[in-house]
């Protein structure tokens, strides 16, 4: 894919709205081109400066800034055959259950553990064998992020769950 038509695709998909671009996008904007080429010409793109990686075969779109909320929304992109959900420290403290801000979004998910690192900040992935059945109730969909968060009480439990620190949660008389 040369320069000028990954700008020209970057421009049509920017007036569609698309900040975020799969690499399986750009292949069909291209035509379709052998895999490796498009890797290898994305890589000398990425370098250049022309687009920037955002994870693993995401781009961003050079021509279309990314919402507020553009952290969130990345998930859908990464793990778009997985259920899950924002908890635990990244619940917490958005309701004033723990004092410090996460270093990085937490999710409860049904696929791998996984921690992803990107410009935008960092995303964790832990793995649950819960049934996703379960979660009914304990989960609401946040619509201007597009993603699904548990209740505190239910990142408490995650908390509990996945042995990750409790130091930080104010006792319950504390918290507002």
């Amino acid at each position: 894919m040369n320069r000028k038509l990954l700008m020209e695709s970057c421009k049509t998909l920017a007036a569609a709205g698309v900040w975020c671009i799969p690499e399986s996008t750009l292949s069909a904007c291209a035509g379709y081109p052998d895999k490796s080429y498009l890797r290898v010409a994305l890589a000398r793109h990425v370098k250049a400066g022309i687009i920037e990686r955002l994870g693993p075969k995401l781009y961003s779109n050079p021509f279309l800034r990314a919402p507020s909320s553009a952290l969130f929304r990345l998930t859908n992109f990464l793990r778009p055959a997985d259920s899950f959900y924002l908890s635990c420290e990244s619940i917490l403290s958005e309701h004033g259950w723990i004092s410090q801000l996460p270093f990085c979004l937490t999710f409860v998910t049904s696929g791998r553990s996984y921690r992803y690192s990107t410009p935008l900040g960092d995303i964790d992935f832990v793995h649950t064998n819960e049934d996703s059945e379960s979660w009914h109730g304990h989960i609401t969909r946040n619509h201007d992020r597009q993603i699904w968060e548990a209740t505190p009480e239910k990142a408490l439990a995650d908390l509990h769950r996945y042995k990750r620190n409790l130091d930080l949660v104010l006792p319950e008389s504390e918290r507002p």
